[in-house]
């Protein structure tokens, strides 16, 4: 990487020096990019041909790279596809933080938490992925682990919507931790109905669904759920 003082220094040199530099920042920033297209390329490969269906060269072709590129960088197919879903989970958590920010309170935040798990998010709306995980999670070490890291991090969001709430006066939950353990339990439940495609259960019914459970574990009326507007739509008509 070119430090400041480089930079600095490189200026007095003329055009040489200049695209020296740039060429080295350039050349610096190869390999991210090149990381990047292969966990898009697994997105996109895992997602329309599931794990078992899909080839470290399948990966390579989306990527416009090599399989040996793929196998550097990740080491197998298995360890694209759980970098891959870390990658959205990066992406989702940098969204979920500004749009909670963004909301007037923790009703309009759970709210909205439903709305992703209806599928509206980069990647709780992507189910399908899930599945592919959890599948592979029930005999390899390392999809369990990274099962257990991504379903760790989402109950910590749930759990401090719902602790806001509760220091409010507005959620009134027997037991915080035991409601947190049941609503993400229960969202992961409904999801694997909507991957699969339930004619009895498309995204707002799933919605719906989860708000009145949750109504039920925070001891409030359900129909202050529909008092809130989304929030990305909230926050739209602010801008």
């Amino acid at each position: 990487m070119v430090g400041v003082g480089q930079v600095a220094r490189t200026k007095g040199r003329g055009a040489l020096g200049a695209g020296m530099v740039v060429g080295m920042s350039t050349a610096a920033k190869a390999p991210e990019e090149r990381r990047r297209r292969i966990l898009a390329a697994t997105v996109d490969v895992v997602r329309e041909r599931g794990f078992a269906g899909a080839r470290v060269a399948d990966i390579a072709e989306a990527a416009g790279t090599s399989s040996g590129l793929v196998l550097y960088h990740f080491g197998s197919l298995a360890g694209a596809l759980t970098e891959a879903l870390t990658w959205l989970e990066d992406a989702f958590y940098a969204a979920l933080e500004q749009d909670l920010d963004a909301a007037a309170g923790p009703v309009q935040r759970l709210r909205h938490m439903a709305e992703l798990g209806a599928g509206s998010g980069p990647a709780f709306g992507d189910w399908t992925l899930w599945l592919e995980l959890w599948v592979r999670a029930l005999r390899d070490e390392d999809a369990r682990s990274t099962r257990e890291s991504l379903d760790r991090r989402w109950r910590a969001a749930l759990r401090e919507v719902i602790a806001e709430g509760v220091a409010a006066g507005v959620f009134r939950p027997a037991d915080a931790e035991a409601t947190t353990i049941r609503l993400a339990s229960l969202m992961d439940g409904l999801a694997i109905q909507l991957a699969l495609g339930d004619p009895d259960l498309g995204p707002s019914r799933f919605r719906e669904l989860w708000l009145q459970a949750a109504a039920l574990e925070l001891a409030i009326d359900p129909a202050v759920f529909r008092t809130v507007r989304p929030v990305r739509q909230a926050r739209q008509s602010r801008d």
